[in-house]
């Protein structure tokens, strides 16, 4: 029987984004008859949490704490402070703030380096075959790197998105904040030696793919995430009122404003009686305001922050779930795009014509693509999935997250 370790930071029952793909493979490859562990950390450092626990059939799980300063500055932040206690609490977030900028700069790769020293011990002494680093963090691909000398293993990075290719100067991607030259340069030399080490690489997008297919002679694979299920047939009727959804973040640049535009220029057409912009997510607030500007308020069913599969159900029978993508995420085939194709749902895709995930949607004839350069066309692409019927989304077996595993499952047994 083939082993493997996985090794991730995020794993359920976190509920991050981070932690999905690897749940997928590691219960896929279990179920295909390999041996797998899985290295994460302790669930405190992974909020928000999964309120059922989940299961882990057949899969071991090491988790271990982490020295994680910018968790606790986070936390402290967070409590609400005594109203007597203005002006200690005014002097304290300064200094956490200082503090938490200078480990910025100085935990390397990232603030997660706190959690390679209690990790490796847990696998002194191990085998395995192949050890799969599935990255961001950084730190788990140079753990990745030390746990596959370590084990006398294959060492393959999965790439959920890209490292030092998004590290800039001026922040111009959704990093938290810009990197000088000096610093880019040591991210790289890292990152260069661990390709080198790589018998694999993975990455979930074309362009990723092509970025790191041109800095190693080492295989690198195009690996998406995958549909969970497949849609539903025949679809599902649309709800009325008709319904747009998005559900999630509205980070790094991520807008809504041009389906407000539209909304505003077809509001004699479709009253708030008839359509309905449902929002799930953190930033309702910024999302209020920015319909109240628009003059679209009576249109926004803000829902608040909702469990993730709560979330998900807001897509069945929607007449268009919404993918925001901005310029600083071109790159990313957004995870929530297979979670509404999943529901059977169509796409409204909010973005750049040329990147990853236009191309995926028209490539599906999965929805439309609006860049929202003009919103007149943003209007007239609204109607076209407003009036559109409901139809069955077809040939998405080859995009089904077993699919995938299988795929995984035979390039790793290559490796072998």
């Amino acid at each position: 029987m083939p082993s493997i370790l996985i090794i991730t930071v995020a794993y359920p029952p976190s509920r991050l984004i981070g932690g999905r793909r690897p749940a997928r493979m590691a219960a896929g490859l279990a179920a295909r008859g390999w041996q797998v562990t899985v290295a994460t950390l302790h669930p405190r450092y992974m909020a928000p949490l999964d309120a059922e626990p989940p299961r882990h059939d057949g899969i071991e799980i090491l988790r271990s704490h982490a020295v994680m300063p910018r968790v606790w500055f986070k936390a402290e932040a967070a409590a609400p402070a005594a109203p007597s206690a203005a002006r200690t609490t005014t002097l304290g977030e300064s200094w956490r703030k200082r503090l938490g900028t200078l480990l910025q700069r100085v935990e390397f790769p990232d603030d997660y380096a706190g959690w390679l020293p209690l990790v490796l011990p847990q696998l002194r002494g191990r085998h395995f075959d192949v050890v799969l680093a599935t990255l961001p963090p950084a730190t788990d691909a140079l753990i990745g790197g030390l746990a596959a000398k370590l084990c006398g293993a294959k060492l393959v990075l999965d790439y959920r998105d890209p490292w030092t290719e998004v590290m800039t100067a001026d922040g111009s991607y959704g990093l938290p904040r810009a990197y000088p030259p000096a610093e880019i340069r040591l991210h790289r030399a890292l990152e260069d030696r661990l390709l080198r080490q790589a018998a694999l690489v993975l990455a979930v997008t074309p362009k990723m793919t092509r970025w790191l297919a041109a800095r190693t002679a080492k295989p690198v694979e195009f690996l998406p995430n995958g549909l969970d299920a497949p849609p539903p047939e025949p679809p599902l009727p649309r709800d009325k009122p008709l319904r747009l959804v998005y559900a999630g973040s509205l980070a790094y640049a991520r807008s809504l404003d041009s389906v407000l535009a539209a909304i505003h220029l077809l509001r004699d057409a479709f009253g708030p009686g008839q359509l309905q912009l449902t929002y799930a997510g953190p930033h309702g607030a910024e999302l209020r305001q920015a319909a109240q500007k628009h003059g679209v308020a009576a249109w926004l069913d803000d829902r608040g922050q909702l469990p993730s599969r709560q979330a998900m159900d807001l897509y069945r029978g929607a007449a268009a779930g919404i993918v925001s993508v901005s310029a600083r995420t071109d790159y990313s085939y957004p995870g929530k795009l297979f979670e509404i194709l999943s529901a059977g749902c169509p796409i409204l895709l909010c973005g750049p014509e040329d990147c990853d995930a236009a191309e995926l949607v028209r490539q599906l004839n999965a929805g439309v693509v609006d860049d929202g350069a003009d919103p007149q066309r943003s209007a007239a692409i609204l109607r076209q999935c407003l009036t559109a019927l409901p139809r069955a989304l077809a040939g998405l077996e080859a995009w089904l997250a077993p699919a995938q595993v299988q795929k995984l499952d035979g390039l790793l047994r290559g490796l072998l």
